[in-house]
């Protein structure tokens, strides 16, 4: 069981998510706007290192999260020098682990035509995919960064999850026109598109 913090009520919690930081033996370290970054099994050519770094380069404290493929695509060990955190792909269970601090944006990025529609439709059968459901529906801003083959992008399921996030009020990166080596924006778009932290400036 965790805390709210909002209304002091108890709740079930198995997720690693910003409830967590209410719960733990040592406080969290929350110095600056914390990103969660969610990793999921598509191929990133300017590499999620530097894409971690980037985020940090422009004042993120970066957790990174990965679907089960996802870890497959990305050096988990590598992400976790980079960012003090380990990558974290399963779900917890209450009382064990360490916490991790409150998220003020989540990032998905690059997110497979797979996850894209897992998340538009709440299908929560992975970590990650329900941590950005949950995410989504505390009220986190959330940017979207799908990235899969044309012939994917074209199935008329896609299209309808993209309308959904957007519709859910998330911001979408996607251009169905761009060829298929570009239509992965370059990181400082992605970048572009977080929300201004508070704390900036």
């Amino acid at each position: 069981m965790v805390g709210d913090g909002r209304t002091g009520s108890a709740i079930c919690c198995l997720s690693w998510n910003f409830r967590d930081i209410q719960e733990g033996p040592d406080p969290v370290d929350d110095n600056g706007g914390v990103l969660y970054l969610v990793v999921s099994g598509a191929p990133a050519p300017e590499g999620i290192p530097a894409l971690v770094a980037a985020c940090q380069g422009a004042g993120w404290r970066v957790v990174v999260f990965s679907t089960p493929t996802g870890t497959r695509f990305i050096d988990p060990a590598e992400l976790e020098r980079l960012t003090g955190e380990p990558v974290r792909s399963e779900y917890r269970m209450p009382g064990t682990g360490n916490p991790v601090p409150a998220a003020d944006a989540v990032l998905a990025c690059p997110l497979t035509f797979n996850s894209v529609n897992k998340f538009a439709h709440g299908h929560a059968d992975n970590f990650a995919i329900g941590l950005l459901c949950e995410m989504a529906g505390y009220g986190v801003p959330v940017v979207v960064v799908p990235h899969c083959k044309p012939q994917l992008a074209s199935h008329p399921a896609f299209g309808e999850s993209l309308e959904t996030l957007h519709d859910m009020g998330l911001r979408v990166l996607f251009d169905p026109d761009a060829p298929y080596e570009r239509r992965l924006p370059p990181w400082r778009e992605v970048i572009d598109a977080l929300p201004v932290r508070a704390d900036a400036g």
